[in-house]
């Protein structure tokens, strides 16, 4: 459902108007993931029940692709497998960027309150502070996709590596620091992060066409799921071995080997219509 849907909206989107599209749509699965463990707390403590719900929720998928099932099918262009390396080598600045976001949000999602338990929280805060950064991932990413269209791409990415950047330093440096002001870091933190898995779709979209975008955005959810699985191992690790100052130091220097290479290396295709705008 992902790869049918990203690529339909980005072979549908006006390239003047793809951020803003993408925005709304990653703001949408973020919120997906924000409430669906709220509502599996609110399901009875039952395994047949709890699976019961959860295919009910995918089943309800089916109504939006049945409204929009002949233009979809005309938009999606069936793609070959073989494709999808060479996406991923033509291409390869959006998927680092996609795999930092997908590798940070599954850190957040299974280890933020663990690592905030390390920070001398307690339970009831560290769980906040990590419902706090998915929040931000929601609110974010609309502001995100408008300053893709406005701003550019390019300025845009940077923007993200930069901000995640800053968010992560005080935490390195900050032990002392109390429940709001890190909370605030977290709001933004997770908008800026999850702001490159919604810049890596417009990416592709400006980039690829026809079958060879059905396979680059196979090619971004292949790279989502591969971090999402590296990215908890590896934190895990770090923080048996040094703790969460140790972990959020780590990430600061992804984030600026990210934002180093970016400012060399990374020129992706503007829109032309962007490019009479940004000069």
């Amino acid at each position: 459902m992902f790869i049918v849907a990203e690529t339909a909206l980005n072979a549908a989107a006006a390239p003047e108007r793809r951020g803003r599209i993408m925005g709304v749509y990653t703001a949408a699965t973020a919120l997906g993931f924000v409430l669906g463990p709220a509502m599996i707390a609110l399901m009875p403590d039952r395994p047949a029940a709890l699976l019961l719900g959860c295919a009910a929720i995918a089943l309800m998928a089916l109504i939006p692709f049945a409204a929009v099932e002949r233009p979809v099918s005309r938009l999606v262009v069936p793609g070959s497998a073989r494709h999808i390396v060479s996406a991923i080598t033509a291409f390869p600045f959006a998927f680092g960027f996609l795999f930092i976001a997908s590798m940070i949000d599954a850190v957040a999602i299974s280890l933020m309150p663990v690592i905030m338990l390390d920070r001398d929280f307690d339970v009831s805060q560290a769980v906040l502070l990590a419902a706090v950064f998915h929040v931000g991932l929601v609110i974010g990413q609309p502001l995100i996709g408008l300053a893709l269209d406005r701003a550019g791409r390019r300025r845009t990415v940077l923007g993200c590596c930069g901000l995640s950047l800053a968010c992560t330093l005080p935490l390195v440096y900050g032990s002392g620091m109390g429940f709001w002001p890190v909370a605030g870091l977290m709001l933004v933190w997770g908008g800026a992060n999850y702001g490159l898995y919604t810049a890596a779709l417009a990416l592709i979209g400006d980039r690829f066409r026809a079958e060879k975008l059905t396979a680059a955005t196979a090619a971004l959810a292949s790279v989502y799921a591969l971090a999402a699985v590296i990215g908890p191992v590896v934190a895990g690790g770090m923080m048996n071995a040094l703790g969460a100052q140790g972990l959020f130091g780590a990430a600061a220097v992804v984030y600026l080997t990210a934002l180093c290479g970016g400012l060399w290396l990374f020129r992706p295709v503007e829109p032309e219509w962007q490019k009479q705008q940004i000069r």
